[in-house]
């Protein structure tokens, strides 16, 4: 049914969360993961300080993965996560999208209050993907 399911991953708890979802989704469909990691194109920290970090999050990933029995190619990109999202989820030649509802950055919310995360809040990027995607997104909260 899913021969290449794609999650984003940024090293949150929520982004862990929607990699075990994809992992499972992945171990009954016999599907591969192709686990993402973006570099912001513009950041305040080191290019190698951040490609560390993203190697680091993407292992976590395909280490998990692989003890269910799942093949996982890694693709630690730079680019604009907003902007590029959709291409990226093109070129990984997706099935299905499996995605967090927020993301490590709490500023970038569509519904923002107060710094407070609520159940109806959805981070932009998630947003954005769900708009544009031309494959299934499942949303994880």
């Amino acid at each position: 049914m899913f021969d290449v399911i794609t999650v984003p991953v940024d090293g949150s708890d929520y982004g862990y969360k929607a990699a075990d979802v994809a992992i499972e989704i992945a171990q009954k469909f016999g599907s591969k993961i192709a686990a993402v990691h973006v570099l912001e194109e513009f950041s305040f920290n080191s290019y190698d300080d951040e490609e560390d970090s993203g190697d680091a999050i993407l292992a976590k990933i395909t280490s998990k993965a692989n003890e269910a029995g799942v093949e996982v190619v890694e693709h630690l990109l730079t680019a604009d996560p907003l902007r590029d999202m959709k291409f990226i989820i093109d070129q990984t030649r997706a099935d299905l999208v499996v995605i967090h509802a927020h993301g490590a950055n709490n500023n970038r919310f569509v519904s923002f209050d107060e710094n407070n995360v609520s159940d109806t809040q959805i981070g932009s990027v998630s947003e954005r993907l769900l708009r544009t995607s031309d494959v299934p997104v499942l949303l994880i909260k």
